[in-house]
């Protein structure tokens, strides 16, 4: 369950480790062919294919093109534009319109060249050359060059721009430089295990189309693009759309085929996700995925939904193995609150995980003892304390730290009442069982409620006492931009807590060189270890599945996602299935399609 549907994804914080050796040489010499056939009937593109390279494993060689595929957006976002505000909507929103120099595998720990076609790294892995496809082409018909690459470099690390997330791993490495104008080699400074991906992840900016223009005034204009989709419509509060590109140049690559099938993508603003749902059951979305335990257990069963038991509706927990993130309550360590950590860990005895988990959540989640939970079995670090539900424990622990209960029962010290807000865009009854809790125990606490783009201003300022985070992760685990000391006030930070720790900073420092995974992995249980004792965050509960409602009225992959993500593999993945449309459409029945899918390679 997130507290907002526009949470920041960690840009660079999940698991894989790849061997810089084996990526040396020309990256086209990696790429094998695959079992995926060309000219099956109904393919997604006509486009001259290249005779070499691998097909993408996940997607279907049935697939057709064409159709409008509409999602909620979550509530209407300040910006698409991901460098300036990184939520998962506008991610997801980028990663079609603009491209990158390569692009991890989809089923397998290996590179695949997006806007470069092959590249070289040095033996001592801080210079990496990529040779650009001449055939890249912008959306406006001009191609993609090396000045595109270093326009991107110069817009991120320029300090009027509000990227410093993104500067956090650009900032190992020189300025771009042009062998020529398809040929770019950029330097790191030192010795960094994610550096490949780093400069790999370098993306093309039209230097043509925004050179002189104030990249922090580009929230929705976006004219000129060179992924698989063009912007179209934007009402903005309402919805945007996205058109299929059906001159993209992209389409020649084998791994692109079978992929970007929709005709047009459109993204609904609703704030409120219990009227998502109700306006899903009406035909309103397409897919809906659902994050709250007691919507999927109370309002997703036939009942609620009649087309499940006719097929138009299919219902599916879905299991595969999308790295874990977690979630919690950011406590704001700049405040002097919440300086001493006793007061931070009687705040977390004072959640009642347990009854929540039951009472509200059906018991679909485990609970967070770790901020790295698939490093161990089970998600259960077997070394860090769980800190239960103990009012008591939280009583002792307070007046531990100086704080006694007032005249009217509420904790005081110094003359000072401990009063806290929760900033949040969304009240939820789980809120409800903790602040009862945390006034019994004496603490004066409220929530402070706002739109979503004004908690996002806020939180970008660090104005917040306490907030409800949930993080993604991705394949590549880097802990740099989340608990760095030197990114704690950095505006727009990752570092939502504020984070200042000289262990946590060597322990970033010692794997920054560490290229053995294993090896990485047990430094970032150190660190795990380190977090869970100064305790930057009340931790909640992480879900090991996707609970996903779709009309069935589309192909999909074999497993409907990918081997590693959530609903955003529909996009790249999916079709409208002709006779499951009509179906659909006119009311006639299908096989039930519910029940648990699980992903096998």
């Amino acid at each position: 369950m997130l507290s907002l549907f526009s949470i920041r994804s960690a840009a660079l914080t999940a698991s894989l480790t790849l061997a810089l050796a084996a990526f040396t040489g020309c990256g086209k010499k990696k790429e094998e062919k695959g079992s995926g056939a060309p000219g099956a009937a109904g393919a997604a593109t006509a486009a001259v294919v290249d005779s070499g390279g691998e097909f993408d494993p996940i997607a279907n060689p049935a697939a057709a093109a064409g159709g409008t595929y509409v999602t909620w957006g979550g509530p209407s976002p300040k910006s698409i534009n991901m460098w300036l505000d990184y939520t998962s909507f506008a991610k997801s929103v980028m990663d079609l319109l603009y491209e990158s120099l390569v692009t991890l595998h989809s089923t397998k720990d290996e590179p695949v060249g997006v806007l470069a076609e092959s590249w070289e790294i040095s033996e001592d892995g801080k210079t990496f050359t990529f040779h650009i496809d001449p055939r890249a082409r912008w959306s406006d018909g001009k191609p993609v060059t090396v000045r595109d690459f270093q326009f991107f470099y110069d817009v991120i690390m320029n300090p009027k721009n509000m990227t410093p997330i993104f500067r956090v791993g650009l900032s190992r490495f020189d300025r771009p430089e042009a062998v020529d104008s398809l040929t770019l080699r950029i330097q790191a400074r030192e010795a960094h295990w994610s550096n490949f991906w780093e400069a790999a992840g370098l993306v093309a900016f039209p230097e043509h189309a925004w050179k002189g223009k104030d990249f922090n005034t580009r929230n929705f204009d976006f004219e000129v693009v060179s992924g698989p989709y063009r912007l179209g419509e934007v009402k903005r509060e309402r919805y945007i759309s996205l058109e299929r590109r059906d001159d993209w140049w992209g389409r020649t690559r084998r791994y692109n085929q079978y992929k970007y099938n929709f005709g047009q993508i459109k993204y609904r603003f609703m704030e409120d996700r219990n009227k998502a749902l109700e306006a899903f059951k009406k035909g309103d979305f397409d897919a809906y995925p659902i994050y709250t335990a007691a919507l999927w257990a109370e309002q997703t069963g036939v009942a609620q939904i009649p087309g499940i038991a006719t097929g138009a509706v299919a219902r599916h927990a879905i299991y595969n193995q999308e790295p874990k993130g977690f979630q919690g309550f950011a406590i704001n360590l700049r405040r002097p609150l919440f300086q001493d950590v006793r007061v931070r860990l009687a705040l977390s005895h004072l959640l009642n995980r347990e009854l929540i988990n039951d009472k509200l959540m059906y018991n679909q989640y485990f609970l967070l003892n770790s901020y790295y939970p698939d490093l161990y079995p089970g998600n259960k670090n077997p070394n860090a304390p769980f800190l239960e539900y103990n009012p008591g424990k939280a009583r002792k622990l307070f007046a531990e730290a100086g704080w006694k209960p007032g005249p009217d029962g509420v904790l005081t010290k110094g003359g000072k009442r401990f009063s806290l807000t929760f900033l949040t865009a969304s009240v939820m009854p789980h809120y409800n069982v903790y602040l009862e809790d945390l006034k019994k125990a004496g603490v004066d606490a409220r929530l402070d409620q706002m739109s979503a783009s004004t908690v996002s201003k806020r939180m970008d300022n660090h104005d917040f006492d306490l907030y409800w985070a949930a993080w993604g992760a991705s394949r590549l685990r880097d802990p740099e931009a989340s608990w760095k000391s030197s990114t704690a006030d950095e505006i727009a930070s990752n570092n939502y807590p504020g984070v200042k720790d000289k262990e946590i900073d060597a322990l970033i420092e010692a794997q920054k060189t560490e290229m053995d995974l294993g090896k990485r992995n047990e430094i970032l249980a150190k660190l795990d270890a380190r977090l869970t004792a100064i305790v930057p965050y009340i931790l909640l509960w992480q879900s090991d599945n996707t609970r996903l409602l779709y009309w069935n009225r589309f192909g999909t992959p074999k497993y409907l996602l990918d081997k590693y993500n959530r609903e955003d593999a529909i996009i790249p993945y999916w079709f409208v299935d002709k006779d499951k449309d009509a179906a659909v459409r006119g009311k006639k029945s299908q096989p039930v399609d519910t029940g648990a899918v699980r992903y096998r390679d």
